[in-house]
């Protein structure tokens, strides 16, 4: 089955309130849930802190985080990218441990583009310090021109990665096939930097910036732990949790589906068909 652009708006507005349940994310002030992490002379605190803008120029890039980990839930950022020839600069949004080498991270980067190349949304999961699980899409919007939703799920089950309530990812548990699956509580991250490996080697063009990308809405519906282990947040008592969210329903997979074949370009999964995670 195949659907316009149109029908995902259509279809998705009603599904849209299975993933902002409980949090009035309009009006949660960035302080409440997030600080400053580097970079702080190109990060601007704006509209009654109700929005982040993120600087990065030839001097240095910026980021915030989250106050607290999380073992689970439902993570939404509204993010507008940098506009110009944004090539080789990298905005992310992505969950992370603080294990390093050993770490657990889920990703959303944001790779730039310019008229000839367009954004790629790039995505990654590691465990255990061990990634190289990449997907790449191209978005069917200009993501600087406005705002869009950007939404993790994370329950024992799964991990569904959504554009504007769109399924673009999903990756299942397989732990007990021998697969990988995070298992470590998780800080909020979202960043701006340069890397010519974002630019398949082409530098940042300097003139173009300085690159700035905003981010709003700053609610959080997840379980926050004080330690590192996150069985307590496998709980039924938690929305996301729900067997509801253990896969996609039909609709969604029928819409998942069709944008894999229209937009997907690349899937760890064509160089490990035999991995259990593919």
């Amino acid at each position: 089955m195949c659907f316009s652009h149109l029908s995902f708006l259509l279809i998705f507005s009603l599904l849209a309130p299975l993933y902002v349940k409980g949090v009035d994310w309009n009006n949660v002030p960035f302080e409440k849930n997030y600080a400053i992490l580097w970079g702080k002379d190109n990060i601007r605190i704006i509209n009654q802190s109700r929005e982040v803008q993120l600087t990065l120029d030839p001097q240095s890039g910026s980021g915030f985080g989250s106050l607290h980990k999380y073992g689970s839930g439902s993570f939404r950022m509204r993010i507008k990218l940098p506009q110009k020839d944004s090539t080789a600069v990298v905005s992310t949004f992505y969950l992370i441990s603080d294990d390093g080498p050993t770490r657990d991270e889920i990703d959303f980067e944001f790779l730039g583009g310019n008229k000839k190349r367009p954004y790629l949304l790039h995505t990654n999961i590691y465990t255990n310090g061990k990634g190289s699980r990449e997907q790449r899409i191209r978005l069917w919007f200009d993501p600087t021109a406005d705002f869009h939703d950007y939404t993790l799920i994370w329950n024992e089950k799964q991990l569904a990665f959504f554009v504007d309530n769109t399924p673009i990812r999903v990756f299942k548990n397989t732990r007990n096939k021998g697969g990988m699956y995070p298992t470590k509580a998780m800080k909020i991250l979202a960043t701006i930097w340069n890397s010519t490996w974002a630019g398949n080697g082409a530098p940042v063009n300097w003139k173009d910036g300085p690159f700035e990308a905003h981010y709003r809405e700053f609610g959080i519906n997840a379980c926050q732990v004080q330690t590192t282990n996150i069985e307590e947040c496998n709980s039924s008592r938690y929305w996301w949790n729900g067997a509801k969210f253990w896969e996609l329903n039909t609709l969604q997979k029928q819409v998942y589906k069709n944008v894999r074949r229209k937009y997907l370009i690349y899937d760890f999964c064509t160089k490990m068909p035999r991995s259990p995670e593919c």
